[in-house]
Formats: structure tokens, sequence, C-alpha cells
């Protein structure tokens, strides 16, 4: 199996491809959760499964829901990494069906209506947090121009390319005693007026001139502990709320700065 693996324009490492598939449970929990789906979203998320089911051999009901594609995605992870499935057999057409599961949510009217913000902050950095800002930069589909990840292993995937952030969270936490800024967290792109609450998986973002569509939640780790007093980085958990950062694939590359608007749902 290539080390680098090219599906519909993006680059993904063995390992990206793998933790991808592993990953995709989470991706149609996340679009489910809180909408109105139509049946046509419910029709996808059975493809997903029975996608997966063929390649890995399993039987399973005909109204597999998210649960189905958590347990098969596992059990696909464990067989690319036995070197018993390849993984371009179910990357590829898997991320088209996450992607046709958002435009059905949109027809659908099930994702948030237009709203405007603007571009607060933008970070990057060598590696690891806190990211720097700067007041201008090129965003491509293997992300922000200039930025990188300390790790590979929970990071840097096509779905990974953006991480953006609410200075309205931020500053809630800052208002509680965390000595927290803009970009400490790691984010990319520090965003200020959206509703931050509808920043999900399936919305679609342009910032600058780049058109972005959010993946799944940001989960926090131990190197943010130290943005917070009590070292509790689970406050920023999207479990706990709308407080969690949010990762988003570059659907159109663009020039981005300081005050550009960023615009939901276009």
């Amino acid at each position: 199996m290539s080390t680098t693996l090219t599906v519909d324009g993006y680059d993904f490492t063995a390992h990206d491809a793998r933790a991808t598939i592993s990953s995709l449970g989470a991706w149609w929990a996340q679009l489910a959760k809180d909408r109105a789906c139509p049946p046509s979203f419910g029709a996808l998320r059975a493809q997903q499964a029975e996608l997966l089911a063929r390649a890995l051999h399993e039987t399973i009901s005909t109204d597999a829901d998210a649960v189905a594609v958590e347990r098969l995605g596992r059990l696909a992870f464990d067989a690319v990494g036995r070197g018993d499935l390849d993984p371009t057999v179910v990357l590829g057409p898997s991320l088209r069906l996450i992607v046709q599961a958002g435009d059905e949510l949109r027809a659908a009217g099930a994702l948030p209506a237009t709203a405007t913000g603007a571009v607060t902050q933008i970070s990057v950095s060598g590696g690891g947090v806190p990211k720097r800002p700067v007041s201008t930069a090129s965003i491509d589909r293997g992300g922000v121009a200039g930025d990188r990840q300390a790790s590979r292993q929970h990071h840097g995937r096509p779905w990974q390319a953006v991480c953006l952030w609410s200075t309205e969270v931020i500053d809630a936490f800052a208002a509680d005693g965390h000595p927290i800024t803009y970009g400490a967290c790691g984010e990319n792109i520090t965003v200020t007026g959206l509703p931050w609450a509808e920043v999900r998986a399936g919305v679609r973002m342009a910032v600058g001139s780049a058109l972005l569509e959010a993946s799944l939640f940001s989960l926090p780790c131990a190197s943010n502990a130290q943005w917070f007093s009590d070292r509790d980085f689970s406050r920023m958990h999207y479990e706990r709320g709308p407080v969690s950062r949010i990762y988003a694939t570059v659907v159109e590359a663009g020039e981005v700065q300081a005050g550009d608007p960023v615009v939901l749902e276009p």
C-alpha cells in the first residue's frame, strides 16, 4: 500500500486513511445530532454502513445507524492495520457519502440560516501551542500556510486542515479567570459573531476567499491544560456545550486576513 493516498484531490498518509475510517461513526453521529434529518439522510447513512459491511464481509440490519457505522469503522480500522483491507475501497466512497449527507441536510433546511461574523485572528505555529498571530495567510487543501502540527498521531488529516474557534467562547473562559488567549489552544482561525452552537459538522463557511466545510469537533488534549486555572481542559469538550473548537475541510482554497468576513452557510 502506498504511503500517500490521493482521494478526490486530498492527500492522506496511510495513518490518516486508517484513522479517518475509524472516525466515520463519530462523523455521522455529529451530522445527525439534534437535527431533523430527512429520510434521504438515513438512506445515505445506511449506504455507509453497507459499504463498510461489504468490505468486511459482515451482515448488518438494513436500517443501520451511526452506532453500526462506529462499530464497523472500528473493525475496518483493525482490518486495515492487519493488512486485510485496502483503505481505498472505503475511504473515497465514505467521504463522498458524507458530503452528500451535508447537501441533503442543507436541502431539507436542517442546517442554520446564513450568518456573518469576522476573522479576529489567524494563528500558525511550527508545531505545538500556542499558535502565534499572523495578519494574512493562504489556505489550501493542506491547511493554513506556515502552520504544522508537532505530532501527526491525532492531527493533520484533510478534514482537520483548518481549526476554528469562537472569541466569545474564549472570552468567557478568560472572564472566569483562565489564562487563555486567542490561538493558545491551537485554533488557526478565531472568529467573532457567529452563532457558535450552529458551527458544527456539515455546515459551510466562507472565510475570506476560501470555502470550508465543518467536519468534526476538535477533541481537547493535555497540551491545553496550561490554559485553564484548574488544568481541566475538558471544559472545552463538545459534550460540555457549544464550547468546542471545530475542524474543517478546505472545499475551495483562498486567502484570508484579519478582519475578513466569515459567512456561515453562504
